[in-house]
């Protein structure tokens, strides 16, 4: 806000701004419950609507879904019908005819031979042999792939109409491709998808179905369907990256701006997404219009409110209208004066009193403060440091006469500068941070070197901060003191102080300090360790005095190094004065101001306990890799680093490394697959100090095995975790084994069909599904008829070969998603899953008798073979494994009451 339009608005009466702040907070508050309001209602209705629209698209779709279920399962079974009666090309016709009682499923059946010509026509049988496919996609696609196929939406050549073509391959009992079952259905008929052109959601949301390329199926735009939706798309189309999705919904804009609610779905019997729009203008008018009455509601309620708090305040504010009056007509000299004057007793009076009681006290302050000023300002300008005191702008509002010496300034120049003003820029930027400390609240103290009349000075600065009573910081004061004296003698003590320090922080040691004329100036007590030395009798003699020449001369290279400014060290075998010893030694020089090297100390550590040690060690590392090397495992040490630190022979050929490739890498670049997420779990768990064991399979020369690795910690002396040793075996050959007796323990050695252990475990997962699928399940119980005669006729080898060809039949006569298994003797069990008929059971134990009817060749002679089977179907509610298997047996004892080579079927309840 301008200064301008502050000054307008504060010249406004006091009860007038007051009235107006409480209109604002009400407005404010009135607005924001009103579109908090809003936002919750139309959020909670949005979320309402949605779920509302998701559920109808999905009731929708699973109703197409069931039309085009009922038409597949109608045509399967019609071509299951025509595979079995192995019908001559000729009679196809006659035998399409019997089943006009599909016309309400399809608009026109058709059989076509696989050559792609017309063999059977149930609409138009004079165009038969008139008629190729051979090129149509879905005629290639039926061929191909030898299943249930649908085409895409296409228009018809006869009617004009669009539709979709339903392919289903016709199979002969053997499983050998025969014909192709065509049904059409048009995309616009009653009983398919045109009630769901002219159906809408609400009054102007409406439906459309189209195909994952984009192709409408149908819309209740007529004119749309069959054409590309990236061509003629739709005012709400669904978004091209959303055709992936099994079903969502958004919120669209058309080209007019307005906004429509889509929900979409992908439908699961065929390729199409269907598609629910349900414009927001619709779906939200009842907002629009909460919203409108509640805005009329609000506004009377303002201006009642602002005519009430008016005359509120009015009345309130009238005593202190008059207070303002006498202030400003008073006599401020008589109000000062005036101590013994009279009051109302209200907050009135009281604010009057208060107010000459105030001038009374400014009066006293301001001579008391005149009189501190002059005392403190004798003080602060005959002390021999800056004293001064800033604001929290950084300006000086107080400095003593010392300030001349520092800036050159007399005290009024410096009074209401900054200290940017009057200093120079180096010395300001080196000066801020602690300035922006100070002002942060924290007491500082720092040291700075300036140069003042030609000559360099060291100033120790403190800066305290000033707190008002709000704990805010107003300014703070200023301490500058000279220590330039101070810093020169502390820097003398630091290099006297040097020498020192270097020997006493290489204790415990031998230290001595040689001069340039290699005699001892100074040797520590350690050195009367040495046999026939004393430190005190050293000082002043040369080292090969000392010594002894032989030494001196090892020594003198290493010596003249360090004198000429070389840090040296090495280690030697000392025999002198029956020392022998291993020594370490370390010459450090020592270098003047001037570069000049004045001597060098001397550092000795006795290193022979270490090199023994050594010494140890390699003998013992020679032994454990000579041991390591040749036994039949892998054997390595990982540090903490994750590193090999020791591996065996063996690892050269599992890497196809040598050794001296493979130690110091890390473990994970060298490993490969599953094996480092594994190495990486098991070794976590070994620097946790837990001994760990795990399997895997690792390729090594080229050959994939199955190995055994054990992990454990290695500790050091003091119990920490510094490594994990390995080792890893090779248990291919004992996992074979295991596989042989699983497979031994899970199938009938005889026919290779699963045996009554992996029944039972199979039938009890069947049931499981069947139960959270909701779909049906079947389970057969089925023997060879009079298979005892053909065992005490023919003998026990020809009745093995009958149970191993029936075995065969079974398998042939079923899915690959379906169980076939042996009992026992020759009993016989199947379980067909996801069924969603009754009489796809019956299917398959038709089947099944059929297969059997050709003769068995059993060593050569054709033998008639029958069997009886008895079929349980489970319920909407019960699928128990075991009852299903009781139930079967019930069926297979009334199909051999009934005669033999058939089946019974029985429902449980």
């Amino acid at each position: 806000m301008s200064p301008s339009r502050l000054f307008r608005f504060r010249n406004i009466t006091l009860k007038t701004r007051l009235t107006l702040a409480v209109a604002i907070f009400f407005v404010s508050s009135l607005v924001l419950l009103y579109v908090l309001a809003s936002s919750v209602f139309e959020s909670a209705l949005e979320k309402l609507i949605v779920a509302r629209q998701s559920s109808l698209i999905a009731n929708v779709g699973n109703e197409i879904d069931q039309k085009v279920e009922l038409r597949k399962n109608a045509l399967i079974r019609l071509a299951s019908d025509l595979g079995s009666d192995d019908i001559a090309h000729e009679k196809i016709q006659s035998f399409l005819e019997r089943y006009h009682s599909l016309d309400g499923l399809f608009d026109n059946l058709a059989v076509f031979d696989l050559r792609g010509d017309l063999l059977a026509n149930l609409d138009n049988p004079e165009t038969r042999g008139q008629l190729n496919v051979s090129s149509r996609d879905y005629f290639q696609r039926a061929l191909e792939k030898k299943r249930i196929t649908i085409s895409s939406p296409l228009k018809s050549g006869i009617s004009g109409r669009p539709l979709v073509v339903i392919c289903v391959p016709v199979f002969d009992p053997g499983g050998r491709m025969l014909l192709v079952l065509m049904g059409t259905i048009e995309l616009t008929q009653d009983s398919f998808l045109a009630d769901l052109a002219t159906a809408k959601i609400g009054d102007q949301g409406y439906f459309y179905v189209l195909t994952t390329e984009g192709v409408f199926v149908t819309h209740p735009d007529h004119r749309r369907i069959l054409k590309n939706s990236r061509e003629l798309p739709d005012k709400n189309q669904i978004p091209v990256s959303a055709f992936a999705a099994l079903e969502g919904n958004l919120t669209t804009n058309d080209d007019s701006k307005d906004e429509a609610i889509l929900c979409y779905r992908r439908l699961k019997s065929v390729d199409w997404l269907i598609a629910g729009v349900y414009p927001t203008s619709e779906a939200f008018s009842v907002v629009t219009k909460v919203r409108r009455e509640a805005a009329m509601l609000g506004l009377a309620l303002l201006l009642t409110l602002l005519l009430l708090v008016w005359w509120f305040m009015y009345w309130q504010l009238a005593p202190l209208q008059k207070l303002r009056d006498k202030v400003n007509n008073a006599d401020v000299n008589m109000l000062v004066t005036q101590a013994n004057k009279t009051y109302p007793k209200d907050e009135i009076g009281d604010l009057a009193k208060a107010f000459d009681d105030a001038m009374i006290k400014r009066r006293d302050a301001e001579a008391a403060l005149s009189a501190s000023e002059k005392k403190l300002r004798l003080i602060a300008d005959n002390m021999s440091a800056f004293i001064a005191y800033v604001d929290y702008q950084e300006k000086y509002t107080f400095v003593n006469k010392r300030i001349e010496h520092l800036f050159g300034l007399t005290a009024q120049q410096a009074i209401g500068k900054t200290i940017k003003q009057i200093s120079t820029p180096e010395f300001y930027r080196h000066t801020k941070p602690y300035v922006a400390q100070v002002l942060n609240g924290e007491w500082t103290c720092f040291e700075r070197r300036a140069e003042r009349y030609g000559y360099w000075e060291w100033d120790r600065v403190t800066y305290v901060p000033d707190f008002n009573k709000s704990g805010q910081v107003d300014g703070f004061f200023v301490l500058v003191e000279d220590v330039t004296e101070f810093k020169r003698v502390q820097d003398d003590l630091m290099r006297s102080e040097k020498r020192v320090r270097t020997i006493t922080d290489n204790v415990p040691a031998m230290i001595a300090y040689v001069d340039a004329n290699e005699r001892y100036q100074f040797c520590n007590r350690n050195y009367g360790l040495i046999p026939g030395l004393e430190p005190a009798h050293l000082l002043g003699k040369t080292v090969a005095e000392v010594f002894g020449e032989q030494s001196y001369l090892e020594l003198k290279g290493n010596m003249e190094r360090a004198l000429h400014g070389e840090k040296v060290s090495f280690e030697r075998y000392a025999p002198e004065r029956d020392i022998k010893r291993f020594l370490q030694y370390e010459y450090v020089p020592d270098i003047n101001a001037e570069g000049a090297t004045m001597g060098y100390y001397s550092m000795v550590i006795d290193i022979t306990a270490r090199k023994e040690a050594e010494l140890r060690l390699a003998a013992s590392e020679g032994l454990l890799r000579t041991i390591a090397d040749n036994i039949p495992a892998f054997v390595s040490l990982i540090d903490s680093e994750n590193r090999y630190q020791f591996v065996n022979r063996p690892y050269e050929a599992w890497f196809d490394l040598p050794l001296s490739e493979i130690r110091c890498q890390p473990v994970l670049s060298l490993l490969s697959g599953a094996m480092q997420q594994e190495h990486h779990v098991h070794y976590k768990l070994a620097m946790a100090g837990e001994k760990t064991e795990f399997e895997t399979e690792i390729t090594v020369a080229g050959k994939t095995g199955h190995y055994h690795a054990t992990y454990v910690p290695q500790y050091d002396g003091s119990g920490k975790v510094v490594g994990v040793n390995t080792l890893v075996n090779d248990i291919s050959d004992a996992k074979a084994v295991e596989r042989q007796l699983l497979a031994l323990a899970r199938f009938d050695t005889l026919t290779g069909l699963p045996n009554r252990n992996q029944i039972n475990e199979r039938m009890e997962q069947a049931s499981a599904r069947s139960l959270r699928t909701g779909r049906l399940m079947s389970v057969m119980f089925l023997d060879v008829d009079k298979f005892k005669s053909i065992n005490d006729s023919l003998g026990h080898h020809a009745g093995d070969l009958v149970l191993q060809e029936f075995a065969t039949r079974l398998k042939h006569c079923i899915r690959q998603t379906d169980l076939a298994g042996r009992l026992a003797g020759d009993e016989f069990v199947i379980v067909l899953e996801g069924l969603n008929m009754h009489n796809e059971a019956d299917m398959v134990a038709s089947k099944i008798v059929q297969a059997m009817t050709t003769p068995f060749d059993i060593e050569g002679k054709p033998l008639m073979v029958t069997t009886s089977i008895g079929v349980a179907i489970s319920s909407d509610h019960n699928s128990n494994a075991g009852e299903m298997l009781k139930k079967a047996d019930e069926a297979l004892y009334l199909a051999k009451k009934a005669g033999r080579n058939n089946f019974k079927v029985l429902q449980l309840e």
